[in-house]
């Protein structure tokens, strides 16, 4: 019995278990379950109103759009309505105009028939007052001489023929008159239409403009409190991102912190089954039977001492870490994942990458006497059908980098006489 190796090699164990726990840095502060649960709500709930806000400031949004275009469209309107306000002054005051020009050639025709009726009566006068007869017989009867009779005629043609011009420009005037009268009543009758379609386009674009002003200022301010309302949306958006960033950091602390004590505490179980290298397996009997078939034999009748694994595990274990000459082997464990150690149908042999290969591919070969289920190593599972990829588990321990992980059925496989390595 190699007692005192044991215990030399447990009590280094301890030392440097014990050393790697000073190195350790104190540890945060480790909330309670509830303490976690309500965290954790809090995050929920803190991201729920964070959907909530988004959704406010989103319909803000589209709010103020729609504010913007409806106000717009009363500025585009009340310009309108001042567009035909002007045309409808500029054309009352073009009607004015052509009324004071048909006034003036009204005043001008009446000035032109007065003055032809004064011709008139004028000549009318003077016939009378010379007491003419224009007729035949009137100038035969009034003339002394031949001479006097020629005289008279002629001027009797010369006021028959001036009579003739001043009626005729008489009735000219009139005429020039009557057109000048109608050209005057068209042009004040369209000058007070003109003058009515200014006044009700005024109307019309003063109640635009008042409509459009009010649309305005009530649309500024309601632009103001969707500005105000949006300010204060931000502000809560980024304060509930804050905190829950904050608690997001605290939880990322605490999961880094107990990844690392988890780390810590299988380092610290892996150098206590490498510093244990002695308490295996009690060294079989040098001497008798078995020993006399070689120094494996003589090496599996020792008591194994890696827990209460299953009797043909146990066998299988001995068998291999014998003949390759393996140190250290794990057995029964707790682990913190599912497993087949704590079943006691687990063994982890320790060594180096060429040993664990061979290794590896003898129990592999061998699955059905060794009763081999799967088998770990280097981030790669076989399980008879090939190597595959493993996830990374963050970690060379958890990673498989240093020791063939082997997981054995349920129950016994063949006769062990049959495995070939």
């Amino acid at each position: 019995m190699r007692t005192i190796p044991v215990v030399l090699s447990t009590v280094v164990g301890l030392l440097l278990g014990a050393s790697v726990a000073a190195a350790q840095p104190a540890p945060p502060p480790n909330p309670s379950d509830d303490a976690l649960d309500a965290s954790r709500s809090a995050v929920v709930e803190r991201a729920a109103e964070l959907g909530r806000l988004s959704g406010v400031a989103a319909e803000l949004d589209g709010q103020a759009a729609e504010a913007r275009d409806v106000l717009q469209g009363r500025r585009e309107a009340a310009f309108e309505r001042l567009t035909v306000l002007q045309a409808a002054e500029e054309a009352a005051a073009a009607a004015a105009d052509r009324a004071a020009d048909a006034e003036v050639a009204t005043t001008a025709a009446r000035g032109v028939v007065d003055q032809a009726r004064q011709r008139l009566d004028l000549a009318a006068a003077a016939t009378y007052q010379q007491t003419l007869d224009l007729g035949p017989l009137g100038l035969l009867t009034g003339a002394q001489t031949p001479e006097d009779l020629i005289a008279r005629a002629e001027f009797g043609n010369l006021i028959g023929r001036e009579l003739a011009r001043t009626i005729d420009a008489v009735q000219r005037a009139h005429i020039d008159q009557v057109n000048a009268g109608s050209l005057a009543r068209a042009a004040v009758d369209e000058s007070e239409e003109a003058s009515a379609a200014a006044e009700q386009a005024r109307v019309v674009a003063d109640a635009a403009v008042q409509d459009a002003s009010a649309a305005v200022a009530d649309q500024q301010a309601q632009l103001e409190r969707l500005d105000a309302l949006r300010a204060g949306v931000e502000a809560q958006l980024a304060s509930f991102t804050a905190t829950d960033q904050r608690l997001r950091e605290q939880r990322g602390a605490y999961q880094s912190y107990q990844q690392r004590a988890a780390q810590a505490a299988e380092d610290e179980r892996r150098r206590a089954e490498r510093a244990a290298v002695s308490t295996d397996t009690d060294a079989g009997s040098s001497t008798g039977p078995a020993a006399a078939l070689g120094p494996e034999y003589g090496c599996r009748t020792g008591v194994p001492r890696w827990g209460p694994v299953k009797r043909w595990v146990s066998d299988a274990g001995q068998l291999l870490r014998c003949r390759f000459g393996i140190e250290s082997v794990g057995g029964v464990g707790p682990r913190g994942r599912v497993s087949d150690h704590p079943l006691g149908l687990a063994l982890d042999f320790f060594v180096d990458q060429e040993t664990g290969d061979a290794l590896a591919e003898c129990a592999l070969r061998n699955r059905g006497p060794l009763a081999v289920k799967y088998v770990i190593f280097r981030q790669r599972i076989n399980s008879g059908s090939g190597w595959q990829m493993m996830k990374d588990r963050g970690s060379p321990v958890e990673n498989h980098m240093e020791h063939v992980h082997m997981s054995f059925n349920a129950s016994p496989g063949g006769s062990l006489a049959s495995v070939r390595c």
